[in-house]
């Protein structure tokens, strides 16, 4: 087991770096060997080793893993494995702040995401943003008394609603996992805001109940694929009111009541990579470089509790390719809609495109295109398209309609600057092009193509187990209507590059 800080390299021999050392606890050995995709006496099988080291690094309180053969005695026929883990801070007492599309948001937490050293997370927050003040509380174990089996509670008190969650589950954990099984129980409530030109045009009170239970099986990967088939049960209400002493709603959607037994299945192609410096900065990347393809059916009708008949369907697929030898081309669809009375409601498609050209070791040349369609959307649901999604020189949620489309480019450059030993450093030059087309639901038109430019910061966190990259972009609108702002600050910490 490493520890946070080698202190066997004279750049991190410091006090403040063995201080951090002794008060970290360090991972359990026990909670590693608890993952391992093999055990004393099994054939060895390299793939096993790969896909042991990418669910290692998929933990957060891990920063990377080896597992590799130490050694053969050739008088037994045996082959020793060592497994190596690279610990991360996981204690993170932390007051944050950020502002995205002209809106500040911020908070505070203690969070321990590898309590005792057993991978188990605990968390309380208190936060501010733009839709609403929140406590929160929550608890998920991803290995119960060391098994494959995830438990994962969540309370949060906010300041318009409540929201209990409780969730438990021994998932399709490898692509050679035969079985799988979950619960899902879900209540909610909140004040939905529903935009119009970036402000809030009206309000409703909502509270959703979604409960779930599914088995899975499979017969492992078989020639490089996986192919899994699911069988689940499905309750999913929602129940709209208007806020009390406000405005009524331009229009109060109708109560959702559906109840449904529902079919899946999956296949997944047995190829990843590992890189860097792709969507994080200086930590190791397992990338999925093959073909999936998810299906999904469900039927709910009165019998089973639902309120009308209605038959609900979603298709998600995943495939990715190399142009040439320092290009990856990535793409991904996704439908879903119910088939309600022989019509086709709350539809939407979505598509994105995502190109990688490494132009030199440190410099690499991006583009994202994506597209979302819609057809008679549910009155709750927003297509919205601004500064918190992707058009960074706009408003949050800017422009609303049935559709969007946006284009992002970005030339971006990894520096080998790395502060106090704590932060990768890096930076980017952005262009982004977004519109949105049809009527939002106030019955406003579009704006057209909008377009920004701009540069930015960025800071991967690579000894912390948040993982995620902390974006300072300046951006400047070349399309902003009268009275909006031209130049935007933004500062957020996002998951990706």
């Amino acid at each position: 087991m490493q520890n946070i800080f080698d202190v066997e390299d004279p750049r991190e021999d410091k006090a403040l770096y063995r201080l951090a050392d002794r008060l970290h606890y360090k991972t359990r050995e026990r909670t590693v060997r608890g993952q391992l995709l093999f055990a004393p006496g099994e054939p060895v099988v390299a793939r096993k080793f790969e896909e042991t080291e990418r669910i290692l690094r998929s933990r957060r309180y891990l920063s990377e893993a080896w597992v590799v053969p130490a050694g053969y005695d050739a008088a037994t026929n045996t082959v020793d494995v060592s497994v190596t883990v690279r610990d991360v801070w996981t204690l993170n007492p932390s007051v944050s702040f950020g502002r995205a599309g002209g809106r500040n948001h911020s908070g505070a937490e203690i969070e321990e995401e590898n309590l005792l050293g057993l991978g188990t997370q605990v968390a309380v927050s208190r936060s501010h943003d733009v839709d609403r003040s929140s406590t929160l509380f929550s608890y998920y174990n991803p290995s119960v008394r060391g098994s494959w089996w995830q438990l994962g509670l969540e309370y949060a008190d906010n300041s318009d609603g409540k929201v209990k969650t409780l969730t438990a589950a021994q998932p399709f954990y490898s692509l050679d996992t035969r079985s799988a099984v979950g619960f899902g129980l879900n209540d909610a409530t909140s004040r939905l805001s529903r935009y119009s030109g970036g402000v809030v045009a009206d309000q409703l009170e909502l509270r959703r109940v979604q409960h779930e239970a599914h088995y899975g099986w499979s017969e492992g990967l078989v020639d490089g694929w996986t192919q899994r088939w699911y069988a689940g049960v499905r309750y999913d209400e929602a129940r709209f009111a208007p806020v009390a002493g406000a405005a009524p709603p331009l229009e109060l959607p109708a109560d959702r009541r559906y109840a449904y037994p529902w079919l899946g299945w999956q296949v997944v192609e047995d190829r990843y990579e590992k890189t860097e410096n792709l969507d994080l900065i200086g930590r190791t990347e397992d990338l999925f470089v093959g073909r999936s393809l998810y299906a999904e059916l469900g039927w709910s009708t009165p019998t089973f509790g639902g309120r009308d008949h209605a038959v609900l369907a979603q298709l998600t697929a995943l495939e990715a390719w190399r142009p040439a030898p320092r290009q990856e081309l990535f793409a991904s669809a996704s439908m879903a809609g119910r088939l309600e009375q022989g019509a086709l409601v709350n539809a939407s498609a979505t598509a994105q495109l995502r190109y990688f050209d490494r132009l030199t070791p440190h410099q690499l040349f991006y583009v994202s295109l994506s597209g979302t369609v819609t057809h008679r959307q549910d009155p709750d649901q927003q297509l919205l398209l601004g500064g918190d999604t992707g058009l960074r020189g706009y408003p949050l949620r800017f422009q609303g309609g049935t559709s969007l489309a946006l284009l992002t480019v970005e030339h971006r450059v990894f520096t080998d600057w790395f502060p106090l030993r704590l932060l990768r450093v890096g930076g980017a030059v952005f262009f982004d092009a977004g519109r949105t087309f049809g009527r939002d639901f106030t019955g406003a038109e579009p704006l057209g193509v909008l377009k920004d430019v701009g540069v930015g910061l960025r800071f991967g966190n690579v000894r912390s187990g948040l993982g995620n990259v902390l974006h300072v972009d300046l951006s400047y609108a070349l399309d902003a209507p009268a009275g909006v702002k031209r130049v935007q600050v933004t500062v957020q910490t996002l998951d990706k590059f």
